[in-house]
């Protein structure tokens, strides 16, 4: 009950006054609660990812932006898989559910430079774009 309140009607601008776009809402909360908000009770898992015995999003092979990343170290933890070669840049892209500012959809991306923006930064050598988290 204290995570409807905290996370979805609070959040809210504006509280629909009919009850029909009021369930709405709601529907779309806990849409959103149960198939993309991570739980710490789950080991951050999704309640759908259990629920239909899928492999969590969490437990799989993850992106290593550090270049220098030692793999066989013992001190190397999380002992996890890695998805292609160490020192990869990345791009965060966040979106909405149903334009819903409280409700966000978070995915990390291996990022890929267009021709037209590949071709602007050997010229200039200034990127094109702000968002790619680059850790080198």
């Amino acid at each position: 009950m204290r995570t409807l309140k905290s996370e979805c009607t609070r959040r809210l601008l504006l509280v629909p006054y009919r009850l029909v776009d009021f369930e709405r809402e709601l529907a779309l909360y806990f849409f959103w609660h149960n198939s993309h908000r991570p739980h710490a009770w789950l080991k951050g898992a999704t309640p759908d990812e259990i629920y239909h015995r899928r492999r969590p999003a969490s437990r799989a092979p993850r992106f290593e932006p550090r270049r220098q990343w030692p793999r066989r170290s013992p001190c190397a933890s999380p002992r996890t898989l890695i998805r292609g070669q160490p020192g990869v840049r990345l791009q965060l892209s966040v979106q909405f559910l149903a334009d819903r500012r409280h409700l966000p959809l978070v995915t990390l991306k291996r990022f890929a430079l267009k021709l037209s923006n590949r071709i602007h930064f050997l010229v200039t050598g200034l990127p094109v774009c702000s968002l790619p988290l680059d850790f080198r």
